[in-house]
């Protein structure tokens, strides 16, 4: 087991290249794409939804310069079933450094289907590509993508906590018929996470205080439990959404260990 990761700095943004495979449009007057763009909004209220009618496997890719370092890799908020499949490829200039593959399945079987991987070192990359292969999963003729991280990741030196708890937000509108029947319309349901960190370290308060900017700016944070576990568990575990901390406190005196609380709720 690794210290849990957190990923404060997002490359899918809008200062990066992002192309990808042709676009849905819709057929509204206008005919917005469902462009790959859309995957840098930072509230991660937009799809990015890629044809794939007679085709198996659409991609995106994100560039940028300088190089910078990148070891998660996320997509998340998808439309796709538990078959499909995805293959990074990492590139510096034009030297491939790093390709990996992987499953979108979860553990069980069950929870949100999304591609989680961490490498296992740091990668200096200026270019990205995520293929990814429904494998007949999908029942539309398009695959949709909400939500995308690639970047670095930071973890605490010491990973002790022992009130941390999980939790799903659900929401429905319920109307009540005269005769008391119930009649239930599911609005939305989301996952959160409370961590209390017991006992960090004082080299780890130079990165605590940027998660109150990040809370501010509404910036989307990713969340790894464990990024040492095994695929299934990484997609059913991992969290990708907003962050709020707690206070910082010194509750052990002369140890100086700092203590503090992250709440992570999952971005629909």
């Amino acid at each position: 087991m690794a210290n849990c990761a957190f990923g404060l700095h997002n490359k899918v943004n809008a200062t990066a290249t992002l192309t990808g495979s042709p676009p849905r449009y819709t057929e509204t007057a206008g005919s917005r794409a469902f462009d790959v763009t859309n995957l840098a909004n930072p509230q991660g209220n937009a799809t990015a939804a890629f044809w794939c009618y007679k085709k198996d496997t659409v991609w995106f890719d994100v560039a940028y310069w300088p190089a910078e370092l990148v070891q998660a890799f996320y997509v998340g908020r998808t439309n796709l079933g538990q078959g499909a499949t995805w293959t990074i490829t990492v590139k510096n200039g034009d030297t491939q450094v790093y390709q990996a593959s992987g499953a979108f399945a979860t553990l069980g079987g069950i929870g949100p289907v999304q591609l989680v991987h961490v490498a296992p070192q740091p990668i200096s990359a200026t270019d990205i590509r995520v293929e990814i292969s429904h494998n007949g999963s999908v029942a539309e003729d398009y695959v949709a993508l909400g939500l995308a991280y690639i970047g670095p990741l930071w973890q605490p030196v010491r990973n002790m906590s022992t009130k941390s708890t999980t939790a799903v937000d659900a929401n429905s509108t319920v109307n009540t018929g005269r005769a008391g029947g119930e009649f239930v319309t599911p609005n939305f349901i989301r996952r959160k996470a409370v961590v209390t960190h017991e006992s960090l370290d004082l080299a780890d308060v130079p990165v605590l205080e940027q998660f109150p900017l990040l809370e501010a700016a509404g910036t989307n944070i990713l969340f790894i439990p464990d990024p040492a576990a095994d695929p299934p568990t990484l997609n059913l575990r991992t969290l990708f959404g907003r962050v709020q901390r707690g206070d910082l406190s010194n509750p052990y005196g002369a140890a100086a260990r700092q203590q503090t609380t992250f709440t992570i709720t999952e971005r629909l």
